[in-house]
This record gives structure tokens, C-alpha cells and sequence, in this order.
């Protein structure tokens, strides 16, 4: 099926769920068998944390966590006036990576308006206890004040490695909850933050891929980037570019795709950006907006199947096909999804490690068939 017109996407609509879709809404089931925690108490002054933010770069501040939770200027105030009368404030919690790297779990609001005074970006203003340092900037505070606001010392909970993800996600969920719970993959965009959200958030955004999906997964939540990592995942995984094995555990797999990306030299980037596009523009040309459907039941269009769609794309990103008869590719590929849809690889067992390799030997399969 050749498609050579832009398809009219109605963006406005309503976002349909995905089918067999798993591993993304957060589970707080809170047993961890013999699973290893490890949670360090430490302090550091503010002028320590300033430094390790602007000069050593070893806490890191995601921009795009709490993007919606920004302080207004009176709760900066407010928060200067504490430390500068010595009052404790709420501790901050921070992940620690293999390398040494620090990522913000709670309290970004707190180190950002504190940077942000020690560097002149506001002045104090109605303050209750302190009026007299109404309309002081950092650097016009008496020296003794300044000193005091340096050594301000911060209480930080430090959870290091082996801490497995599972825990890592629900002790952010933990100190986060306030509003809407988030999912799985809005965790991961916040403690993996670097270049793998910024591949994702890139990929997520192509036309092709909109076209490819009828523009029927959103943004919103995620999803969209949820289901372009899981094909980024196996992708690595199959194709032996990714040294690890699957164990049906989907959050330690696709948190360690993240780092693997993150530490991924740029043209092993751009080698995935060139991967995905063409697999997106070989479904649309082959198999137009629904390829990544099952077929209807009754008169109702069924949702993109997520296990359907990280198979398919992974088919059309290691399968050469200018050799092949264009009927000759969209008969077998409706005829392995027949097959597909009667069977709980698809549906119950998408994320057991049977169910994956069962999916991935198919379509590995249906390559060799043809182009031998």
C-alpha cells in the first residue's frame, strides 16, 4: 500500500488506549524479595550544592520534572528568610547513578530559588522577620549574612546503587504525590534525564510517526515515548547492540536502555533516529495508518496493539525489502497478524520473556522467508 499523501490528523481527538498495554501505569505493590536498598544520609552546605550543580555538574536539576509545580516569587522569599534565620527546611532526596551522578528526586524548587538568590537573580521583599533585609540582593547582604547563607547546611537522603528500579520508582511516586500519580515512563524521563528523553522526546514528534499511527498516541502521559523506547529496547536487545538479558523484569529493562543511551555516542544515536524513521515509513507505506491494528471486531476499530507495533517496527527496521513484490509483503504481514491476534503473546503475556521471544523469532522468521 503505497500512501504518498500527508494524512488529515485530527490532533483534537481523544486519546484511545493502547492494546495489551503494559509495564506503564505504576504499580505500588511494595514487596521487594530480597531486594538490596541502599539510602545514605548526607549534608551539604549551600554553597557546597551550588557548586555541585554549576561548576562540578554532579546534581543534576531536571528542567522537565515539576515543570507545572514552579515557585512563585513570595515562596522564594520566604525561603531565604528561612535559612537566613537558621530555621530547618524539608530534606531533599536525590538519586545517585553508577557514575557518581546526582538527579533530583524532591526538592528542585528549594536548590533552584536558593542558586538563584546567590547568583542576584531576585531581591527580598515583604519579609515578616527579617524587614530589614527588604530590597537586599545577595551581594548587598553584610558579609556575616552571606557566609551564614553559604554554610547553610542541607539534609539530603542519598538512594544509591543496587537499588532496584522498582523501588526507585515508588519512593519518587512517595515524595512526589501531590497531584496526579505519575506513570512509569514520566519517572523514568525524570531520573533518566539527558540524551535518552531527548532522543525519545525527537522521535515521538516525527511526522512519519504520527502518520504510522494515525496520530492516535499522544503525548499526553507519555505513552507516545513508552512505546517508541520499547522499540528502541528490543531493537538493542535482538540486534546484540545491548549487552543484556531479558527477564521479564520491563522496568530494569527499559531503565537500563535509558542509561545505555545516555553514555550512547552520538552517531549510535543518530543510527536509531535513521532505524525508526524508516521502520515508521515502511509500515505507512505498506500498511497505511492501521498496520499497527488488529483487525476490527464487529464494526469497532481496535487500538494500536503496543506488542503489534514494537514486532512490526522492528520487522520493518532489519528487513531489506526493495526486492520484494509489494503484495508479497502486506499478504504475509496480515497473515502473521491472524496469527498473532489469537495469541496471548499479544494480549496476557506481552512482557514475559516467552512471550517476547516468541514475538520477535516470528517476525525474524518472516524476514528470512522473505529475502532468502
Amino acid at each position: 500500500m503505497d500512501n504518498n499523501l500527508t494524512p488529515e490528523i485530527d490532533q483534537s481527538q481523544e486519546e484511545e488506549p493502547l492494546e495489551a498495554e503494559q509495564g506503564l501505569t505504576a504499580s505500588n505493590e511494595g514487596i521487594y524479595p530480597n531486594a538490596v536498598i541502599k539510602i545514605n544520609r548526607d549534608q551539604y552546605s549551600a554553597f557546597e550544592i551550588k557548586r555541585m550543580v554549576e561548576t562540578t555538574h554532579e546534581l543534576r536539576l531536571d528542567p522537565e520534572f515539576q515543570r507545572h509545580n514552579v515557585w512563585v516569587p513570595s515562596q522564594k522569599r520566604e525561603l531565604i528568610e528561612s535559612l537566613l534565620m537558621g530555621i530547618p527546611i524539608p530534606v531533599i532526596y536525590v538519586f545517585e547513578n553508577e557514575q557518581g551522578i546526582k538527579q533530583m528526586v524532591d526538592g528542585r524548587q528549594r536548590i533552584s530559588a536558593i542558586i538563584e538568590y546567590m547568583n542576584g537573580g531576585f531581591t527580598l521583599d515583604n519579609l515578616n522577620m527579617l524587614p530589614d533585609f527588604n530590597g537586599k540582593k545577595f551581594d548587598q547582604l553584610d558579609p556575616l549574612y552571606r557566609s551564614k547563607l553559604e554554610r547553610y547546611q542541607l539534609l539530603v537522603y542519598v538512594i544509591e546503587p543496587p537499588t532496584p528500579e522498582r523501588v526507585k520508582y515508588d519512593i519518587f511516586d512517595r515524595v512526589n504525590r501531590g497531584g496526579t500519580q505519575l506513570n512509569n515512563q514520566e519517572m523514568r524521563n525524570a531520573l533518566y534525564y539527558g540524551q535518552a528523553t531527548q532522543l525519545l522526546n525527537e522521535l515521538a514528534s516525527l511526522e512519519v510517526f504520527h502518520k504510522a499511527t494515525g496520530g492516535a498516541i499522544k503525548p499526553k502521559r507519555m505513552r507516545d515515548q513508552y512505546i517508541i523506547l520499547r522499540f528502541i529496547a528490543f531493537y538493542l536487545l535482538r540486534q546484540g547492540k545491548m549487552v543484556v538479558e531479558y527477564r521479564s523484569n520491563m522496568d530494569e529493562f527499559l531503565a537500563t536502555t535509558m542509561k545505555w543511551l545516555n553514555q550512547a555516542d552520538v552517531s549510535e544515536l543518530e543510527h536509531i533516529k535513521q532505524v525508526f524513521s524508516h521502520a515508521m515509513q515502511s509500515a505507512w507505506h505498506y500498511l497505511g495508518e492501521d498496520g499497527f491494528r488488529f483487525d476490527m471486531t464487529n464494526i469497532n476499530r481496535r487500538p494500536i496493539n503496543m506488542a503489534l507495533f514494537e514486532v512490526l517496527a522492528y520487522f520493518f527496521a532489519i528487513t531489506p525489502l526493495d526486492a520484494v513484490e509489494p503484495e508479497t509483503i502486506v499478504v504475509a504481514i496480515n497473515q502473521l497478524k491472524q496469527r498473532f491476534d489469537h495469541s496471548n503473546e499479544f494480549s496476557g503475556r506481552v512482557d514475559t520473556s516467552n512471550g517476547v521471544a516468541y514475538r520477535f523469532n516470528q517476525v525474524e522468521q518472516l524476514k528470512e522467508q522473505l529475502t532468502c
